[in-house]
């Protein structure tokens, strides 16, 4: 259904490990547009990630305040860098291709800064891993549809779709339920009366806004 509403999601070219978690750093609370510009100042600077652990956090701030909390993100950047070098003796992830998913997961999780959601953008994107990131979008559509309990908190929920999504179609789910809940499934103001999926959702004010939304028409 996604797939004929939004068009089937193209499948990219893994990313590198390290670049992804970065990346993934740098999206947090901030837009796509705002990240993307930071990733590529970062990109251009430094000709890999081990000359950045030789670069002052103040630096490497100026360069990324595209993505707010610039303060924050570089000092994490930083921080979580050298322990991978520390770890592995080298700024790579590389080994994580050996590892189970929930041990892969456990080595990103033990990094200081990186929760669940980044954790599963490294591993779903860089090793094709069955592992759900799990964002607002994503949180939020899937409570509404019924496949998180009302309980579950967005930590608990990486899991819980993880186990309840088809492991060949996570990718997909991924990025057409991230495409409904920016386009139709909005946190504000729903667009339940043009949802593809209003037959199989649980929202309990889907027939308000469907109504609401036939009523603007």
């Amino acid at each position: 259904m996604l797939d004929k509403a939004y068009g089937k999601p193209a499948r990219s070219k893994r990313s590198d490990p390290v670049d992804e978690l970065v990346r993934t750093i740098l999206s947090q609370n901030t837009t796509d547009r705002n990240s993307l510009k930071a990733f590529a100042s970062l990109k251009e600077r430094f000709r890999s990630w081990g000359t950045l652990l030789k670069t002052p956090v103040g630096r490497i701030e100026r360069i990324i305040k595209h993505a707010g909390l610039a303060n924050i993100k570089s000092k994490r950047i930083k921080e979580t860098l050298y322990e991978i070098n520390r770890r592995q003796g080298g700024v790579t992830l590389a080994h994580l291709a050996d590892l189970s998913v929930d041990d892969a997961a456990e080595y990103l999780k033990s990094l200081k800064g990186v929760g669940p959601k980044t954790a599963a953008c490294v591993l779903l994107f860089s090793f094709g891993m069955a592992s759900m990131p799990v964002d607002t979008h994503i949180f939020r559509v899937a409570k509404r549809l019924g496949l998180i309990g009302a309980s579950i908190n967005i930590g608990e929920a990486h899991d819980v779709l993880s186990d309840v999504v088809p492991k060949d179609l996570i990718y997909s789910f991924h990025l057409g339920i991230i495409e409904h809940g920016r386009r139709t499934c909005k946190a504000r103001s729903p667009r339940c009366g043009s949802c593809v999926l209003y037959g199989l959702c649980a929202f309990k004010d889907k027939r308000f806004y469907a109504k609401k939304g036939a009523e603007l028409t």
